[in-house]
């Protein structure tokens, strides 16, 4: 319950407290960040439990897996905190910002082509279901993210033409 607020003071703040309306339709995707990121950490909280009942290549996948997620939280939590500054001392329209956050998110759409090619080849590896419904699972959260991504650096590069 503690995760869902603080997300939710900072999803408020972030969206009404900083810069206003022009803000709220500028940053459209961190809403998304922000379900995309409980969603990313309720199914890392399953994950070493499964962990402990693996072996062989399935406790390296669910491993590999379980860092990925871990990764992936912490570059969205980076971000977070570059955007939160930005918004903070009013620089998010800034040219130098803007390219500051954008290449932030060109390295989180990097590491999602990367962790899908992993994936894609770890699915192809086991016979395990419950492995293969974490791959799926981790997939398909990646996937999300890319796309959150991709709209994001829209949205930062849309500020720069008001």
């Amino acid at each position: 319950m503690s995760k869902f607020l603080i997300s939710f003071v900072i999803t408020t703040a972030l969206v009404t407290g900083w810069a206003g309306p022009s803000y709220s339709e500028n940053f459209t995707q961190v809403e998304k960040f922000f379900a995309l990121r409980n969603a990313i950490t309720e199914h890392g909280n399953a994950i070493p439990e499964q962990i402990k009942n693996s072996t062989g290549s399935d406790l390296r996948t669910l491993e590999r897996i379980f860092e990925m997620e871990t990764s992936t939280l912490t570059t969205i939590e980076a971000y977070f905190r570059i955007l939160m500054i930005a918004v903070s001392t009013k620089s998010e329209t800034d040219p130098g910002t803007v390219k500051i956050l954008n290449g932030w998110l060109d390295f989180i759409s990097n590491q999602c082509k990367y962790d899908i090619e992993y994936l894609e080849e770890a699915s192809k590896e086991t016979d395990n279901p419950v492995v293969l419904e974490e791959i799926i699972v981790t997939k398909n959260n990646t996937e999300k993210l890319a796309d959150i991504v991709k709209k994001s650096i829209a949205e930062n590069s849309a500020m720069l033409e008001q």
